[in-house]
């Protein structure tokens, strides 16, 4: 049995899957907000992670220093902890053979992100979880660190 469509129906076939490429593309956007003291947005920002992996939107806050560890032979850094939003994950040095992993829970300890990650810096969007406290444990082959991480 032949099907034979007509030369308009595969040009419509072939749009309504071209014309979701768009749409799939714009998915990896998120928004970043900046807000002042009183709690006031003053500023706006969309990201395009599938250009910029790392987090250069993200700074290391005035008001608390980064926090800086040692999970083996590797150096993690945690930043900006309390958060409003974004957190970076950055990790240095190890051997590249190892997976690693980041994992983050609430307070309750039910998972909420679980994604493996390359050396350098990762962000984690906490953008959309309630004010809490979190943990945030990184997993290097063998070694497991676990930080507490507060969501303004």
């Amino acid at each position: 049995m032949k099907i034979h469509l007509h030369k308009t129906a595969i040009i419509y076939l072939l749009l309504l899957f071209y014309g979701t490429i768009p749409f799939e593309l714009c998915a990896q956007d998120i928004v970043s907000y900046a807000y002042d003291q009183a709690g006031n947005r003053i500023s706006r920002k969309i990201v395009d992670l599938t250009v910029t992996p790392n987090p250069t939107h993200v700074k290391k806050s005035e008001d608390s220093a980064p926090i800086e560890d040692q999970l083996g032979e590797r150096t993690i850094t945690i930043y900006p902890n309390p958060t409003k939003g974004t957190l970076a994950v950055e990790i240095k040095g190890g051997d590249e053979k190892d997976e690693l992993r980041i994992i983050l829970y609430n307070s309750e300890g039910k998972q909420l992100q679980n994604k493996k990650v390359e050396q350098g810096t990762t962000p984690i969007n906490m953008s959309t979880y309630p004010v809490a406290y979190y943990i945030l444990r990184v997993i290097a082959g063998e070694n497991v660190k676990e930080f507490k991480i507060i969501k303004n």
